[in-house]
């Protein structure tokens, strides 16, 4: 069936339409439209994600970089007071070399090795103070100026 130019229910659509518009094509139009809307509010929230998750990314590259901050000052401080305490620097790359080798690889890195449970007897891994399994503590904050690092 042919629709005269203004008789649709969607008239402001159909009136700029010189010609009769048949059922069909009049339905596809709509839902041509209708889905287009649909994909640009769909791509506008898929770059509102992007752009949270982003924020997210730059927010814990500040949070890591606030970090290396503050184990930049406290490998100064700690330097500073070594020296006053006649260390020099051979003595340093010793001892650095020393703890590098303390997980039997050579590759300056401390790979921490994972606790036993008390409870469970499984493997916590390194980083966590409790139990992934069930949620005994099995390192104790001890107050150490660097057991938060």
């Amino acid at each position: 069936m042919l629709r005269p130019v203004g008789m649709s229910s969607c008239s402001s659509f159909t009136s700029a339409l010189p010609l009769p518009i048949p059922d069909a094509m009049l339905e596809f139009f709509l839902g041509y439209s209708m889905g287009e809307r649909s994909a640009t509010r769909s791509a506008s929230l898929a770059r509102s994600a992007a752009v949270a998750d982003g924020t997210r990314h730059t927010n814990r590259i500040e949070d890591l970089d606030e970090r290396i901050d503050g184990l930049v000052m406290i490998m100064r401080a700690m330097w500073a007071l070594m020296e006053e305490q006649g260390m020099t620097p051979e003595q340093l790359m010793a001892k650095i070399e020393e703890i590098d080798l303390q997980d039997g690889i050579a590759d300056g890195q401390v790979r921490p090795e994972p606790a036993e449970c008390p409870s469970c007897q499984s493997k916590v891994a390194p980083g966590l103070r409790a139990c992934q399994l069930c949620g005994t503590e099995v390192r104790p904050d001890t107050g150490h100026p660097l057991s938060h690092l």
